[in-house]
């Protein structure tokens, strides 16, 4: 069961929640069904240096400068 991150619509609480199959979630602040799914990021570290602080992707922490990293 994948663990999902909802934004309430009414209240605007962020929270996540366990879900299986197509459960109806509601808002545990303010108890409304009124909510959308938001899409979760994921990070991923598959090795480099940590020690120098250098990623390993080479150097490039978004492969190529787009976030303003450099």
């Amino acid at each position: 069961m994948p663990i999902y991150e909802y934004g309430c619509r009414d209240c605007g609480a962020e929270f996540e929640k366990l879900v299986s199959g197509k459960a109806a979630v509601a808002c545990p602040s303010c108890a409304s069904a009124r909510v959308m799914r938001r899409l979760s990021l994921v990070g991923v570290r598959t090795g480099g240096s940590p020690e120098r602080g250098v990623p390993a992707s080479g150097g490039a922490c978004c492969g190529g400068g787009g976030c303003g990293c450099h």
